[in-house]
């Protein structure tokens, strides 16, 4: 009997059913997965928890992995990483999981969209989403990450099938032992350090008992320098264009360096990329996978 009638005669093997679904992502590319149960997102904003995009909701799937690569790390212009974007993969892995789950299971599912909804806020938090699924956790610099690979992209989506959750991971990825020292001896972290809040920055905070406390992340200021060439840049260079009484001036901007930067990255990804990852890029978590000859 295949696993759809199985499971629409209520005689299913659901955790057979998450094991089938985690091999699957991990064999298409998935370095981990995880489920959260539905009722985990009480925190999250009303219209944006996963019974606003379906109802019925019952399970979270979050598939994470498409790191950038070792050398992108390594590169001293990082600018390329916005048209050689790995995160657009996953988010197609989630769509693949997505149909899985409809035409193999026979349960609805929806892949949490990776863009922004009104307010320019997301659909919902696909970071909460795989907080709550056991993939990583939540660092002084904002990205959750896992305690072996370190920063990764994460997809999710939602479904009605009542699959096991795993839930929130008892291990925490952040801080490090590297940072926890440092901090002891310096006040920082490399984190802090490369982009400290008082000094213009974007991160502060503390560790206080090898866990961090008093964080502080200025999400607008970062926003600025994070999404300088997708839709933020695309938006104020568009303006300038059209307030531009001067013809000349006006080609000028159209035809400038950073609007051509805006549409390629535009045109190369379906997910915002971040242009400044210093804070990742400096991160000791996951530093073994990114460390070649």
């Amino acid at each position: 009997m295949s696993a759809k009638s199985d499971i629409r005669t209520g005689e299913s093997d659901f955790v057979r059913a998450k094991t089938e679904l985690a091999a699957v992502a991990a064999k298409s590319g998935a370095l981990v997965s995880g489920v959260a149960a539905t009722g985990a997102f009480e925190n999250a904003p009303q219209g944006r928890r996963p019974d606003d995009l379906l109802p019925r909701a019952k399970s979270v799937f979050v598939v994470g992995g498409a790191q950038p690569r070792a050398g992108d790390w390594q590169s001293p212009n990082y600018q390329h990483m916005e048209v050689t974007t790995t995160s657009d993969r996953i988010h197609g892995l989630a769509l693949k999981m997505a149909r899985i789950i409809e035409d193999q299971y026979g349960y609805y599912a929806v892949c949490i969209p990776p863009g922004v909804d009104q307010g320019q806020q997301p659909f919902m938090s696909i970071s909460m989403a795989a907080e709550l699924a056991g993939c990583g956790s939540r660092s002084l610099a904002g990205p959750v990450l896992h305690p072996q690979y370190g920063f990764m992209y994460f997809g999710a989506v939602i479904t009605t099938m009542p699959l096991p959750a795993d839930g929130p991971s008892s291990i925490a990825a952040c801080p490090a032992p590297e940072c926890v020292t440092m901090y002891e001896s310096e006040g920082v972290t490399p984190c802090t350090r490369v982009c400290p809040l008082e000094s213009g920055g974007c991160l502060s905070g503390r560790i206080e008992q090898g866990t961090f406390t008093k964080r502080q992340y200025d999400a607008a200021r970062c926003s600025t320098r994070v999404q300088n060439y997708w839709v933020p840049g695309f938006q104020k260079v568009l303006g300038e264009a059209l307030r531009e009484e001067d013809t000349e001036k006006q080609k000028l901007i159209l035809y400038s360096s950073i609007f051509s930067r805006t549409l390629w990255s535009m045109t190369y990804s379906n997910v915002s990329q971040g242009q400044c990852a210093e804070c990742m890029r400096v991160c000791p978590v996951g530093r073994a996978h990114r460390t070649k000859r």
